[in-house]
């Protein structure tokens, strides 16, 4: 047998194991729409710092009501064609966003979502994002497939990293996305503009400019669909004053710097998250 086929034969064994090894969050399943008692709700628990974290408690109820209505309703349950593109994609973003605070709740508000651990899912990252699967318009997926896989490659739109809240210091802003035809795109770009405006996005430290992780992380999504032909001349459009001034000047050879990864939870003011990992 060729080298090769014991590499795929151990990479089905792993994902036959793993998949049956997932935490899969049960929820009731509700039929009224609660969009608007969520997006009420959200606007109260988020901040420009963060999460504060006892809104966020004190919404949980809410929360489960819009997870649940969401388990059994989308673009595929409810039929929505391509020409609500704006309304599948803003649906993605609340979602998976709803979803990862409700995972900070169900894991007691730990310190970092990165050290949970579920299962087999035992690596940094891997149990919070990985490991844990929620019912989305009546399949099973988890978080990082949502973000990734559903959201931003399905619909290849960089513009949607800025839209999806990771739980963590280094995410950007969390938000309530209209589902207004016309609308999400605006308010993408303003995001956009907001990010990497803010010191969260770009930040000037040791002499030189540093970036959010996130920025690198996935430089090639904003080039290979987009016209830029480097990270800098895409960050450049939404940039202003002395950062688009730099980022400019960077542009023929562009070698942005990623500052350290900050993954503690994004509570708001600093408040310390007060959950354990979950073996």
């Amino acid at each position: 047998m060729h080298p090769q086929s014991f590499h795929w034969i151990w990479a089905f064994l792993f994902l036959s194991f793993t998949t049956g090894c997932t935490d899969d969050v049960v929820l009731a399943p509700v039929d009224e729409k609660v969009n608007i008692e969520w997006a009420g709700a959200l606007r109260e628990i988020a901040a420009p710092d963060g999460i504060r974290l006892d809104k966020l408690k004190e919404h949980r109820s809410t929360l489960e009501a819009y997870l649940g209505w969401a388990s059994s309703h989308g673009q595929h349950s409810n039929s929505w064609g391509e020409s609500k593109e704006d309304k599948r994609l803003a649906f993605l973003l609340n979602v998976y966003n709803a979803a990862v605070l409700h995972n900070l709740l169900r894991h007691d508000l730990p310190d970092s979502p990165d050290r949970v651990k579920v299962g087999p899912y035992q690596w940094e990252g891997a149990g919070f994002y990985w490991g844990t699967r929620y019912k989305i318009d009546k399949e099973w997926t988890t978080l990082n497939h949502l973000a990734g896989h559903d959201t931003v490659s399905r619909y290849a739109e960089p513009l949607l990293w800025m839209a999806l809240f990771d739980g963590t210091q280094d995410a950007p802003r969390l938000r309530w996305w209209t589902q207004k035809k016309h609308r999400l795109q605006p308010q993408l770009v303003r995001a956009a503009k907001q990010f990497i405006n803010s010191d969260r996005g770009m930040a000037w430290t040791d002499d030189t400019w540093q970036v959010n992780p996130l920025l690198i992380e996935h430089q090639k999504d904003f080039t290979d669909w987009t016209t830029a032909n480097n990270l800098c001349e895409w960050m450049a459009t939404y940039a202003t004053g002395t950062r688009k001034k730099w980022l400019l000047e960077q542009q023929g050879n562009c070698q942005l710097v990623g500052r350290p990864p900050n993954r503690l939870t994004a509570a708001h003011n600093g408040q310390p998250g007060t959950g354990a990992s979950k073996n």
